[in-house]
């Protein structure tokens, strides 16, 4: 057998050796198994985030409660003391005015802390009704995936045989390939799954670029083999 035979039969095998190992990669449970993946992350991403943000809100609400409460606890203590003043004969109405004054803004204060209370309840009620929804998600997620992954294994190991066998077949034929072929062919095997194409009507059958005609004629000799300027892959002539 030729160089470029021993190299023909090397791809052979190694195209049989990718069509067995796609095959397990593209099965329905594999690309159910991608998207399961793909819907857990998010969620415990989700998760994750919607924990933090509650987290957030419970400390921001903390203190605004204690602000609520010593406010209140001061406002208490003003109005009891605008009692005083009020039945109080010394006290002028210029002073009555600025206590009531310090009394209103308070009590405007209050209001605006109430408000803030609320929202935050309410944004905290809504962060806590996502992150059950996303950990109700997440649980069937898992439990699909747990699922899915199993029979995944199956699959993988119905095949692992013949990917195997596969392999040592490729083994065996490399040992007979010349070593500078097989470099060449490493080498653009990186960016495709057939390294070694025809050309076919003076064009690389794999890019289908028009090639010079001087490496149409050096393609001419006996186990020679070049490489396309355009894609990298290794030419022969059949």
């Amino acid at each position: 057998m030729t160089k470029l035979e021993y190299l023909l039969m090397y791809q052979k095998a190694d195209l049989k050796k990718q069509q067995l190992e796609n095959a397990v990669r593209t099965t329905e449970s594999r690309q159910k198994l991608n998207k399961i993946t793909k819907l857990l992350r998010e969620q415990q991403a989700a998760i994750q985030r919607l924990t933090e943000e509650a987290e957030g809100q419970k400390n921001a609400l903390a203190k605004l409660i204690s602000q609520q409460e010593s406010l209140s606890h001061e406002l208490e203590l003003n109005h009891s003391e605008m009692e005083t003043l009020e039945a109080d004969d010394q006290v002028t109405a210029e002073e009555l005015t600025e206590f009531r004054t310090d009394v209103e803004r308070l009590s405007r204060e209050m209001a605006r802390l109430e408000k803030d209370v609320k929202g935050l309840l309410d944004q905290l009620e809504k962060t806590t009704e996502e992150f059950q929804k996303a950990r109700s998600l997440g649980g069937k997620a898992k439990k699909e995936y747990d699922r899915l992954k199993a029979v995944c294994e199956v699959e993988k190991a119905e095949s692992a045989a013949d990917i195997t066998t596969a392999t040592k077949e490729m083994d065996t034929v490399e040992r007979q390939v010349d070593p500078t072929f097989l470099v060449k062919y490493k080498k653009a095997r990186v960016h495709h799954s057939m390294p070694v194409v025809p050309v076919v009507n003076e064009k690389c059958s794999g890019c289908n670029m028009s090639l010079p005609m001087a490496v149409i004629k050096k393609l001419n000799g006996q186990d020679t083999i070049m490489e396309c300027e355009n894609c990298g892959r290794i030419l022969y002539q059949k």
